[in-house]
């Protein structure tokens, strides 16, 4: 089901788990906010922009957003934003393990 902009306004997430870390509410914001843009026709975010997009975690004694929702919800994004590529365009969705989480600094070295 394709998502629109007032829905993507109106999505609130849950809070993650108590002793769990999520997603830094401002960072998810921010970016949703300008998915609603795109949709509406005042930006340009691609499908692989949110498929590529990462957050940090929450500030600390904070919890942040639930990734899973917030997760599950980019995908439903990603495919809506793919659905509207230009038609010249192809896009292949990558595996849905995928988290939006940033990855801890001894994993982003590249070996």
């Amino acid at each position: 089901m394709a998502v629109t902009a007032d829905e993507v306004y109106d999505t609130q997430f849950d809070q993650a788990a108590l002793g769990t870390r999520g997603y830094h509410e401002p960072a998810v914001d921010g970016f949703l906010n300008r998915v609603a843009a795109t949709l509406e026709g005042r930006d340009d975010v691609t499908a692989a922009e949110v498929h590529a997009v990462t957050f940090p975690g929450p500030s600390l004694r904070k919890r942040g957003y639930d990734r899973a929702s917030v997760d599950a919800f980019l995908r439903r994004v990603e495919s809506t934003l793919a659905a509207h590529e230009p038609s010249g365009a192809f896009y292949i969705a990558p595996a849905l393990e995928h988290t939006h989480a940033r990855r801890p600094i001894w994993r982003r070295v590249v070996s």
